[in-house]
Formats: C-alpha cells, sequence, structure tokens
C-alpha cells in the first residue's frame, strides 16, 4: 500500500472584542464638555478559530482624534477610565483601540489587536459606544500527524511572508506554536522531510490573496492511497469558504536524489583545512536524474551561513537566476551559470571565493532539489589559516610611480607591515617607509605609493611585517614616458608658402588651419625666431594670430593630427595622434595679448565687445580612430559627455601679459584603468575660433612644451 501524503489549510475569522457601555455617571461640568467612559468585553460569537482566548487582562491603549484628525487624548490603559471618565470638549471624535504596540513583522505568540469607531460627545453627558477589535494579523500554526512524526526524523515548516520568517519544528520547540505575521498579502511555506532512511524531500507553496484576521492552519498527514503510484498530497485550503485544491506528487519510492562531486576530497563532518589564499581547483558537480527544481547556494562566516535565514550570509538560488544574481556571485569569487529548470547537470566554481577569504572559517552550503521535491544539501566548512601574516597581492604601475596592495590574513593587523621593492635586475631591497603605508582594517589589506621609479623598467616588490620578511614576490612592470615629435616647436618646415609647425613632410605630429586660409594668402600660425621662452640657437616658439579671412575669423591655431580639407568657409580636421603613455600633466610657456571680440558667428552673438579668451588643451583618449572635427557643420568632440575620453585638462585665459608665464595643466582621469590610444593637443588664439567667434589680432604664444610624469614635480 502505498501512502498519501496531505495537509489542510483553513482561513477563518480571527476573534473580536468589544468595547461596550456602561453606567451613567454624572458630574457637574461647564455645558461645554462631555464624558466618555469606556470598558473592554468578550464577544464570543465572533471567537470561530482560537481554541483559548487571548487573556483576559490583555491590556488595550486609546487614541482620541477630533474632526481634523489631531490627537485630542490618549489613554494607556482603558480600564483606567473606570475609576476617571475621561473629559472631551464637545464635538464628533474618532476613538481607535491597539493591545500594546504593533508585534514584529513574524513572532511566535504576538497577536496584535486593533480596532475604532465614531462618536459624538455631547453637553454633560457620558457617551457610549462599541468598538469590535480585530485580529490584525496573519495567524499560522501547523499539526503534524502521529504518521508524520512515525515516518520521518526530521521535519519542519518554514512559512514566510516575504519580510519575515517563522521555522515550526519540533527540534527547536516551536511545533506546537502559534505564528504570526504582519499583513504583506502573500504567506509562502516550505515543508522539508526526511525519512528514516536518510531520503530527503522538500515541497512548497505560496498563497495570494492573504488578508488579516485570516488563520492558516497547516496541517500534514499521510494516508494509505491504493491509486497513487508513488504518493501525493491533497492542498486543501478553506479561504472564507473557498474550498481549493492543489494535486501533487510525492514520490517516496524514488530512490534517485540529486548527487553532488568535487574535484578536491572533503568529508562534511570535518573542517576542510586550507592555507588563506589557497587557489587550487575547488569545483563541485551536481547532478540529478529528476531535473532540478532548486540549486542553492549560500556562503558566509560559518556561524551564519549553517542558517539560511541569518542576515550575513547570501543566498542565491541558481535556477532561473538573472545575470545580475550571476554576476553578483561573479563579484564574490563564484563561478556558475544560470540552470534551467528541469536540467540534469550543473557546476559551480568556488576556487576564487576561497582563494580570497581571509583567516577564519567559512562555510559553502549547497541545497539541490529535484522535480519530485527530493533534495540533498551538502554543508562544506572551510578553515583558512595562513603561512605568514601578510601577502603581496598586485601592483598598479605608472610610468614613475606605482601603488602597492597588500593583505594580511591574522586577525589584528600585524606589527610593522610594509613593502619592500627592487629592480628586477637587482638584488638589494628598497624599504617603504611606515609613513606611507594606508591600512584597512575591515578588508585586512594596506597599500602604498612608491615614488622615484623608471619608466619602462621591470619591478619586484614583497609585502613585508615585523615577524614575515621572505614573502612571495610580484612583479610588474612601469608604463613608458613617451614624447612627442617637436613639443620644443623649434622644428618647421615650408609646404610652399604655408609654415608647418613639423621638421618635415616626413614624420607629422602637429598641423594648423595654414592649409585651409593659407589658400587666401593668410597665415595665423607661424614661427616665433625672436620672442621665445627660452633662448639659445636654433630656438623658436609658436605665434598663433587670429585673423579675418573673408568674411570669417580664422583663428591662430594648433593641434596634434591632421588638416583635411576645407569645407566652404570651414574645414575637417583630424584630431589626435598614437599615444600610449599616462602623463600626469602638460607644462609649458605662454604669453597672451587679446583684442575685443569683434567676429561673431551663432550661437555667440552675444560676446562682441567682450575680451577674447585663449585656450589649451590636452586630452588622452581611447578613440580607434582620430576625431575629425567639421568647423563648417559644427562637428567638435563632446569633451564632457565623450565615453572615450578617459583623461581632460584645459587652462583658459583672458589677461593680457607683455612676458611668457609658465603653465601645468594637470590631467583629471576619468578611469584609472583604460589605456590610451591617442593625444590631442589644442592651442588656440580665439576659444571660439572653431564658431568663427573671437577678436582680429589676438595672438597667443606658446613654447616648450613638455609632459609630467613624475608626481613630485606636481608637489613642488
Amino acid at each position: 500500500m502505498k501512502r498519501h501524503l496531505s495537509y489542510i489549510a483553513v482561513a477563518l475569522a480571527a476573534p473580536a472584542f468589544v468595547l461596550g457601555s456602561c453606567k451613567q455617571v454624572s458630574v457637574e461640568e461647564p455645558e461645554q464638555t462631555g464624558y466618555l467612559y469606556v470598558s473592554l468585553d468578550r464577544d464570543d460569537s465572533e471567537d470561530l478559530v482560537f481554541k483559548s482566548a487571548p487573556a483576559d487582562d490583555m491590556t488595550f491603549s486609546l487614541k482620541v482624534y477630533d474632526a481634523l484628525d489631531n490627537l485630542a487624548a490618549s489613554v494607556e490603559d482603558y480600564r483606567d477610565l473606570e475609576t476617571e471618565p475621561l473629559r472631551l470638549n464637545v464635538g464628533e471624535y474618532t476613538v481607535v483601540a491597539t493591545s500594546a504596540e504593533a508585534s514584529a513583522v513574524a513572532a511566535f505568540d504576538a497577536p496584535f489587536y486593533t480596532g475604532s469607531a465614531g462618536i459624538e460627545v455631547r453637553p454633560d453627558e457620558v457617551t457610549n459606544t462599541e468598538i469590535v477589535c480585530s485580529l490584525a494579523n496573519v495567524k499560522v500554526t501547523a499539526v503534524f500527524s502521529d504518521e508524520i512524526k512515525s515516518s520521518f526524523k526530521t521535519y519542519s515548516l518554514e512559512v514566510t511572508n516575504g519580510q519575515g520568517s517563522l521555522t515550526f519544528s519540533p527540534e527547536e520547540g516551536t511545533a506546537d506554536k502559534e505564528g504570526y505575521f504582519s499583513h504583506t498579502g502573500t504567506i509562502s511555506w516550505t515543508l522539508s522531510l526526511e525519512n528514516n532512511q536518510g531520503q530527503k524531500y522538500s515541497v512548497e507553496e505560496t498563497y495570494s490573496d492573504v488578508k488579516p484576521r485570516q488563520h492558516y492552519n497547516l496541517s500534514f498527514s499521510l494516508e494509505e492511497k491504493d491509486e497513487f503510484g508513488a504518493g501525493g498530497f491533497v492542498i486543501v485550503v478553506d479561504n472564507s469558504l473557498n474550498e481549493k485544491e492543489y494535486d501533487c506528487v510525492l514520490d517516496f519510492g524514488d530512490e534517485d536524489i540529486p548527487e553532488v562531486s568535487a574535484d578536491f576530497e572533503y568529508t562534511e563532518s570535518e573542517p576542510i583545512e586550507l592555507n588563506a589564499g589557497d587557489n587550487t581547483s575547488k569545483v563541485l558537480t551536481f547532478s540529478s536524474a529528476d531535473g532540478f527544481r532548486h540549486l542553492q547556494i549560500s556562503y558566509g562566516p560559518s556561524e551564519a551561513a549553517l542558517s539560511l535565514m541569518s542576515a550575513s550570509v547570501n543566498t542565491v538560488d541558481l535556477v532561473g537566476a538573472s545575470q545580475e544574481v550571476i554576476a553578483s556571485l561573479e563579484a564574490a569569487g563564484i563561478k556558475a551559470s544560470p540552470v534551467e529548470e528541469g536540467a540534469k547537470s550543473a557546476e559551480v566554481d568556488i576556487t576564487g571565493y576561497i582563494a580570497s577569504y581571509p583567516i577564519g572559517n567559512t562555510t559553502v552550503r549547497t541545497l539541490a532539489v529535484d522535480m519530485n521535491g527530493a533534495f540533498r544539501e551538502t554543508v562544506l566548512d572551510f578553515v583558512l589559516r595562513s603561512p605568514v601574516d601578510v601577502e603581496a597581492v598586485s601592483a598598479d604601475p605608472w610610468a614613475m610611480f606605482a601603488t602597492l596592495a597588500g593583505k594580511w590574513f591574522t586577525e589584528n593587523e600585524p606589527d610593522g607591515v610594509s613593502f619592500q621593492y627592487r629592480k628586477a635586475t637587482e638584488s638589494s631591497w628598497t624599504d617603504v617607509e611606515q609613513s606611507a603605508i594606508s591600512a584597512d582594517a575591515l578588508s585586512r589589506t594596506y597599500t602604498a605609493e612608491i615614488r622615484g621609479l623608471e619608466p619602462a623598467t621591470e619591478y619586484v616588490f614583497r609585502a613585508v611585517s615585523a615577524e614575515d620578511k621572505e614573502t612571495k614576490e610580484v612583479s610588474f612592470t612601469t608604463e613608458t614616458a613617451e614624447v612627442l615629435h617637436n613639443m620644443s616647436f623649434d622644428n618647421w618646415y615650408q609646404n610652399g608658402s604655408i609654415w608647418m609647425p613639423n621638421l618635415s613632410a616626413d614624420y607629422q605630429v602637429w598641423d594648423s588651419a595654414n592649409p585651409g586660409s593659407g589658400k587666401f594668402n593668410i597665415t595665423p600660425t607661424t614661427p616665433e625666431n625672436t620672442d621665445v621662452a627660452v633662448a639659445g640657437d636654433g630656438k623658436k616658439a609658436v605665434k598663433l594670430e587670429s585673423k579675418k579671412a573673408l568674411i570669417v575669423l580664422a583663428a591662430g591655431n594648433i593641434y596634434t593630427g591632421k588638416f583635411g580639407n576645407t569645407d566652404g568657409l570651414g574645414a575637417y580636421l583630424d584630431w589626435g595622434v598614437p599615444f600610449s603613455s599616462r602623463p600626469l600633466a602638460l607644462k609649458g610657456w605662454y604669453k597672451y595679448q587679446p583684442k575685443a571680440i569683434d567676429m561673431v558667428k551663432s550661437p555667440y552673438e552675444d560676446m562682441k565687445g567682450q575680451t577674447d579668451i585663449c585656450q589649451i588643451q590636452v586630452l588622452l583618449t581611447d578613440w580607434d580612430k582620430p576625431f575629425t572635427v567639421n568647423t563648417n557643420t559644427g562637428s567638435f568632440v563632446d569633451f564632457e559627455n565623450d565615453p572615450h575620453i578617459i583623461a581632460y585638462g584645459k587652462l583658459e585665459d583672458n589677461t593680457t601679459s607683455s612676458s611668457y608665464k609658465d603653465f601645468t595643466i594637470e590631467l583629471d582621469y576619468r578611469d584609472m584603468t583604460r589605456t590610451p590610444k591617442y593625444i590631442v593637443i589644442t592651442a588656440c588664439a580665439s576659444k571660439y575660433g572653431d564658431y568663427f567667434t573671437g577678436g582680429v589680432g589676438s595672438t597667443l604664444w606658446v613654447d616648450e612644451f613638455e609632459f609630467v610624469y613624475d608626481p613630485d614635480e606636481l608637489s613642488e
């Protein structure tokens, strides 16, 4: 004979209480006041669910609100009115009665009752009113039959309203308790069983449209049923006399329960002891002949991970998991893929999670449930110890400095945590000063910035403490410190009558608008032979003068890139030359003599008469090719929003200077990890020259540009 497992869930009205009327009390008072006298009585006709009434001495408080919903009076215990009636001004009120304070979202033996009624207070009268106080919670109880108790060595029922949970379990002494849940509209439960042969089963259900005052009495029993080939559930829910049935099958004869294997040795009853940072493969492989309904992974500190209800444990279900869930696992060092319901195999790689876990204990718990409800739980306790106190982690190298990262494994920061580094070709170590160390106790990591490094050079570093010196070594190579051709602007050649700021046409880095304006015999950009920032044989600078070309302004400018062609009164300019280093700043010299803006074009008509502005800009990008500017159609770089801009800096000035001034434009890095592909440097005598707006005669001289790679230069 097969056994039939069934349960009954019943939802009925909760008990009600009545705040009844009492005898009239006559007291000499002004005519514009009245009295409220309240007593509390049980209305047994409404008691349809509870086998025993709540305690007769349950305390109810009262709050009285006037017609404008303002609190007019409050009474801690309604019984105080028996000896001293409440005096109120004449008018209409609402009286709200509650039993103590609202309970938690989920708690055993903690019902919460409330009710209200409208009253009218008349002069020199005692107002009598009736208030029905009803249960505001949803009540849940569980009943396990004798057959359940004898057929299964463990059984428990977990119930949740989505905000809090309670577990009805004989092992926890809560099987016979009354559970109260705040109203959320849903109630879900999971029944977990393990028979005397060690087979595990899990069944779950969710009810919607759950209302306050309903009582769900979940009764589980085993019945003999010939027509079931295995076992079955008949679920009956009586919710306001509307009966609903759900049929499921639970195969008690099915010996196929989910299996799990690993590529490492373990015994569930014993902790797995490893050195912290152990990076050997740890892959769990799951299989199920009947397919997975759930494949749950939880991980965290050992004590927390043993309880799925703990707030400090992370728990996800791979069956139907979203990409956000998978990404959260990957962030923790766990590699997995979403599992389709009914799939028969899956893998979970916890290598990265264990390798990144600090010294201490962590538990990885898995729960595989098949389509028939059979399940297997696996609990892996890892004890991570350290052979050393500290360890080098990574380096973030730039051209002439690097940020080193390390971690410690002891519970508290060891004494003397620091780093040592050296060139890969040398044997002696350089100690990092203790003052340069920045530690984070929460993550047990520390960092330090080291300076004075040589570009394009391989270095080695290691973490050290007072106890450990011979720790593992990590290598890194500093970036190159690139420079651009002719940053001194000493080299020029002529293409016909047009001046070009390069050594020859064979190697072009800089260009200007000269090829376009030269067609009109106008040359805004020329070499400066005498007025230079640094004197010496062959020294030159750049003179950028804004001039009038026909009916538009031809602003004096220079930029890294190449002039394309004219387009109407404008031109195509290809901005950017290949560049892969990360300088901290651009420095150089400039002199500016602005004029009043006398040539304008939309949208800058209102600038006429204002003093012109010069501009020098630097930007590093990872464009796939140079950016094509078209001054005729207004196609320009979006300096604020272009996602390919890695770093940007600029100088703008509208003051007159008679001699050169030095400048340093620090680059603001919007991304500290990407490598540039192109660099753009521009200098212009009229900031809005691209829009044909500026002052004719405004002149900017620039000279001796160079990049700053050493952070110490910026702090001088």
